[in-house]
């Protein structure tokens, strides 16, 4: 039985929308075949164990890290979702102190064409986030955040 996580990073980026009283994370895929295979394993995911972590970087962007701990999983993959790169601005600004207050729910979305939200799929269920944390980028030292820089070192390459 392995604990490693098979990061997937390949989305476009972070959509944000409000949903059941609650904020949604909706990581939009340009591939709609990778976005299905994705929403096929996180339907499976414990409402229980997942988390997601947003890791503030000091050069003004973010990135985003949502997993379920592999340690309880029953699935035969782990896998997690991690894409940096993303702006601390705008959107950001406005969903953070959301965030904050009640952890968020994660969606998978595909979209034929970013640019234009008429496009916009709703691809997987509303996974709800148990542990939700906005940390600093030196908080990635603490081994409570094993997972969230072991995605931060795979994905510098």
């Amino acid at each position: 039985m392995s604990f490693d996580i098979e990061w997937h990073g390949n989305f476009y980026g972070i959509s944000w929308a409000y949903e059941k009283d609650r904020l949604v994370v909706s990581t939009v895929f340009e591939d709609k075949k990778e976005a299905m295979e994705i929403a096929k394993e996180i339907k499976e995911w414990s409402d229980k164990f997942t988390r997601l972590t947003i890791i503030e970087k000091e050069n003004g962007e973010y990135s985003i890290c949502c997993y379920q701990d592999p340690q309880i999983s029953k699935s035969r993959k782990n896998i997690g979702l991690y894409r940096t790169g993303m702006r601390q601005s705008g959107g950001y600004e406005q969903v953070k102190p959301m965030i904050e207050e009640k952890s968020p729910l994660l969606q998978i979305a595909y979209a034929a064409d970013v640019r234009d939200m008429n496009t916009y799929e709703q691809i997987s269920r509303l996974v709800p986030m148990r542990k939700c944390k906005i940390i600093s980028e030196k908080d990635l030292k603490k081994q409570e955040f094993f997972y969230e820089k072991d995605a931060e070192k795979r994905n510098q390459n």
